[in-house]
C-alpha cells in the first residue's frame, strides 16, 4: 500500500510539472492596472500568459472593466496593453477598441471586457502588463449610429440623402466596377433604358446578416452620380457590403444582389 501511495504521489508530481512546462496560465504581474481619461476608467483585473510548445508561442488572457463616470454615454474607448519582461523592458503592446456603434456605455455604469487566446511568438518571456487609454469619445463627440438591419433596402440605410431619395430623383449615371486581383472592369450606365433597368435592380438590393467574411484582392464598388454633380460610392468586398461605422469597417451580406450583378456584368468593359 505504501508503494502504491508513493507511486501515486510521484505521478501527481510529474503531472504537475508537465502542466507547468505546458504553460497552464501563469498570472502576470499587473503594473499600472488602472488608467483614467476624461471621466472613463479602464481597470485590468486578470492577466495570464500560457506557454505553448507547438507552435512555440504564448497565449494571453486579459480581463477587466471599463467604467463610465460621466453624465453622458460613452461611445468609443481605445485602450492599450503593454507587456514587459522580467527585467522591466517593454517588448510588445497592442490596442483594443470598445465601439458602442448604436449603444453607448450608460452614464455612471461599467462593462466587462475579456480577451482569451491572444497569440504571440515566444521570443520574449512575459512577466508583467500595464493598461492605458488612448482616446475617449462620448455621445456628444460621436452620436450613436443607425445600424443597417436585415431586410432593410440598401439605398435607405447608408445615411446618404441623395441615395435615400433615389426613387424620386434617380441618378444620371451608375457605374459598377469589378476588380479581380488587380484586373479591373467597369460597366457604365448613363442614359435610357439600360440606366433605368440598372437603377431598378439596384433598388431591390437588401441588407442581409453581418458577416466576418473578408476576401483579399477583390474590391468592387457601385458609384452613383446625381444631378447636382455629387456622387455616392458603395464599397463591396467580393459580394458583401463594406460599410464603415465610426471609422470601423463592417461587412454585411446582400440579398437580391444577384439580379443587379448579372445584368450589370453583361456591360463590363476592361479598364484602360
Amino acid at each position: 500500500m505504501k508503494k502504491k501511495g508513493f507511486y501515486f504521489t510521484v505521478i501527481l508530481l510529474i503531472a504537475a510539472m508537465l502542466l507547468v512546462l505546458a504553460g497552464c496560465g501563469n498570472n502576470l504581474r499587473i503594473i499600472s492596472g488602472s488608467a483614467s481619461q476624461k471621466g472613463v476608467t479602464v481597470t485590468l483585473n486578470t492577466a495570464k500568459a500560457q506557454r505553448k510548445s507547438q507552435p512555440d508561442r504564448y497565449e494571453y488572457t486579459l480581463g477587466g472593466t471599463i467604467e463610465n463616470n460621466l453624465d453622458e454615454g460613452v461611445m468609443k474607448v481605445i485602450y492599450t496593453f503593454a507587456f514587459f519582461d522580467k527585467d522591466g523592458t517593454e517588448f510588445r503592446s497592442f490596442a483594443e477598441v470598445y465601439d458602442g456603434e448604436d449603444q453607448a456605455i450608460p452614464p455612471h455604469s461599467k462593462i466587462d471586457f475579456y480577451f482569451d487566446g491572444i497569440k504571440w511568438g515566444a521570443q520574449s518571456v512575459p512577466a508583467a502588463v500595464s493598461v492605458g487609454i488612448s482616446s475617449i469619445q462620448t455621445e456628444t463627440d460621436l452620436p450613436p449610429a443607425k445600424l443597417p438591419q436585415p431586410g432593410d433596402y440598401l439605398y435607405q440605410v447608408l445615411g446618404d440623402e441623395n441615395l435615400a431619395d433615389i426613387q424620386s430623383n434617380p441618378p444620371v449615371e451608375l457605374q459598377f466596377h469589378v476588380d479581380m486581383g488587380g484586373y479591373g472592369r467597369t460597366a457604365t450606365f448613363d442614359q435610357g433604358e439600360p440606366l433605368d433597368k440598372a437603377v431598378e435592380l439596384f433598388c431591390k438590393i437588401k441588407i442581409g446578416a453581418r458577416t466576418d467574411e473578408w476576401v483579399t484582392d477583390n474590391y468592387n464598388w457601385i458609384r452613383l452620380v446625381w444631378r447636382d454633380g455629387s456622387d455616392t460610392y458603395i464599397s463591396l468586398n467580393l459580394r458583401n457590403l463594406e460599410y464603415s461605422i465610426h471609422s470601423v469597417p463592417h461587412t454585411y451580406e446582400l440579398e437580391n444582389l444577384g439580379g443587379f450583378w448579372s445584368y450589370a456584368a453583361d456591360y463590363l468593359e476592361e479598364d484602360e
